[in-house]
């Protein structure tokens, strides 16, 4: 429960980092690229949006919890599986 607890704290901090990358990315790119001699934003757009995307997507695993199925849905799918060793209905 610690290391879940830790891995979400780590992951949020990530979110904003990748925000403030991009942000200050954009107005200036020699401040995040700061070992290049020429730096373009394109560079660090390409480096801060999967970085959020990676960053959110693995936030939102940890935290959000699936709904539970209502009736209808689980008589839905036991209709749509596939019955393969059953009689066709005619």
């Amino acid at each position: 429960m610690a290391i879940d607890a830790l891995a979400v704290a780590a992951l949020k901090a990530l979110v904003v980092l990748s925000v403030l990358i991009l942000l200050i990315g954009l107005i200036k790119p020699k401040w995040v690229l700061f070992w290049m001699k020429k730096p373009d934003r394109l560079l660090v757009t390409i480096i801060a949006l999967p970085l959020f995307m990676a960053a959110f997507t693995g936030y939102t695993e940890l935290t959000v919890k699936p709904k539970p199925k209502t009736e209808k849905q689980r008589n839905l799918d036991e209709i749509n599986e596939l019955n393969l060793g059953s009689n066709p209905r005619r």
